[in-house]
Formats: structure tokens, C-alpha cells, sequence
């Protein structure tokens, strides 16, 4: 019976992502992100609400695009690629989530480690450290990413390549022989995880080197054209756009 009232249900939202008040539209994209991977039907509709005239439904689709999880990968990755950052942002949390489910979306998600906004770059480094030993490829663009001038970023990219495992020790021994003391500082730091029990790798709240705003204050002094006020006021995960639920489903 529970699949029956799913269904039907399901198919009553589905019709609402069609409806001409953008209201319903965006009610139903949220309500469709409670049902999780059970919202599977909804996917090829939720991949056409990303074009969807109101920003609130196109960014409510990418959130239920992420809860249905690795069946939604195809609309992830437009979504990544999607014109406004929001839309970008919540499909890096999504993959995020996904983890080494998510390897398709491993060339994406390196590129967007160049995003021109800050908070889709936080989220892409972390769903590559998410992937684990999955993100083998993207080792050189996090090495790179050591180079940055956001402090959380850097530690970010650092703890990634942890995460991937040993195949990271070569290339983190050539940076921490760079002429960057900063460089030098993250991959020392990365060496020296790698070097303790690997067991620990994903589970050791440690990796993050306490909490990374903590410690971005405590390194401020690292790199003068750093500033720090830029950096410790970001966000680590998307905000949520206020959605409307109140009004009647078509």
C-alpha cells in the first residue's frame, strides 16, 4: 500500500513541477527531495526544472536531484555546469554526499576546483576528498590547489589528498619542496597524516587540523596578501533558499 500512496503521490508532484505558479513549482521540487532515491521517476523532470524561468525551483531540482542520489548523476552534472552559482553550489554538495558513488562526475568536479565562486570551490575539493582513492586523477589539481590564497582552501585540498590515500606521497613530497612556505607548510601536513595509520583516513576528525576557520585565524600570518576576514566568514555549506510549502499541489 505505502508503494501505491508513493506513487501516487509522486506523480501528483511531478505534475505540480509543470504548474504555472512558480510557488508550486518550488514546492514540489522540495517535497520531492523528502522521498530520497524513492523520487527516482522524478529525474528526468527535475533535469528540466533546472531551466526553470525561478531560481528558487531551479536550485530546489538540484537538491532533490542530490537526495535521489547516483541515479541522478546525469542532472548533477548539469547542474555543475549549470550559469548560477547556487545551482553549482548545491550539486557539489550533492556529490559530496555521494561520494566514491560519484566517480563520473570526477572531471567536473576537478574543473570546478577553478570556480569563480568561492563556495563551489570549497564544496568541489571536499566531494574529490569525498570520492577517496576515486579521485586518483585529480591529484595534480589539488597539488595546485595548495597554491591558493584562501586559507580554507588549501587546508581543504590538503585534507583531500589524505583522503586519496598514498598514491598522493609522491607528488605532496615534491610541493613540500617548494620554494612557498605556505605550500610547503600544507603538504608537510598532508605527508605527515599519510605517514600515521592509514586506518584512521576518513574517520579522524583530526584531518581537518581542528576545525578549518580555527585554524585559518591561526595561520593568518602565513602569507601577508592573504586576507584572512575574506576567508573565515565563508560558509562551508549552502545556505537554503526559503521555500514556499504551504500552497496546494496541482
Amino acid at each position: 500500500m505505502r508503494g501505491l500512496a508513493l506513487g501516487e503521490t509522486v506523480s501528483v508532484l511531478l505534475k505540480s513541477l509543470k504548474h504555472r505558479n512558480a510557488e508550486v513549482r518550488r514546492s514540489a521540487a522540495a517535497a520531492l527531495e523528502s522521498f530520497g532515491a524513492e523520487a527516482e521517476s522524478a529525474i528526468p523532470i527535475l533535469i528540466q526544472s533546472l531551466s526553470d524561468p525561478d531560481l528558487t525551483t531551479q536550485v530546489a531540482a538540484t537538491r532533490a536531484l542530490g537526495g535521489i542520489g547516483q541515479a541522478a548523476m546525469p542532472g548533477l552534472l548539469q547542474a555543475l555546469n549549470h550559469a548560477d552559482k547556487q545551482v553549482r553550489r548545491e550539486a557539489v554538495w550533492a556529490l559530496t554526499r555521494i561520494g566514491p558513488a560519484g566517480e563520473a562526475a570526477l572531471p567536473a568536479l576537478t574543473a570546478a576546483l577553478g570556480d569563480s565562486d568561492v563556495k563551489v570551490r570549497l564544496g568541489a575539493v571536499q566531494a574529490l576528498g569525498a570520492m577517496g582513492p576515486e579521485a586518483q586523477a585529480a591529484i595534480p589539481s589539488l597539488i595546485q590547489a595548495l597554491h591558493d590564497t584562501n586559507l580554507i582552501f588549501c587546508r581543504l585540498a590538503a585534507q583531500a589528498l589524505v583522503r586519496i590515500g598514498p598514491t598522493t606521497i609522491s607528488a605532496l613530497r615534491q610541493a613540500s619542496q617548494s620554494s612557498d612556505a605556505f605550500v610547503r607548510r600544507e603538504a608537510s601536513w598532508a605527508l605527515t597524516h599519510l605517514t600515521q595509520s592509514t586506518s584512521r583516513i576518513g574517520q579522524d576528525q583530526s584531518l581537518v587540523g581542528s576545525d578549518p576557520i580555527a585554524w585559518a585565524r591561526e595561520t593568518r600570518s602565513l602569507k601577508n596578501e592573504i586576507n584572512p576576514k575574506a576567508t573565515v566568514q565563508i560558509s562551508l555549506r549552502p545556505k537554503r533558499i526559503r521555500q514556499t510549502i504551504k500552497i496546494p499541489l496541482a
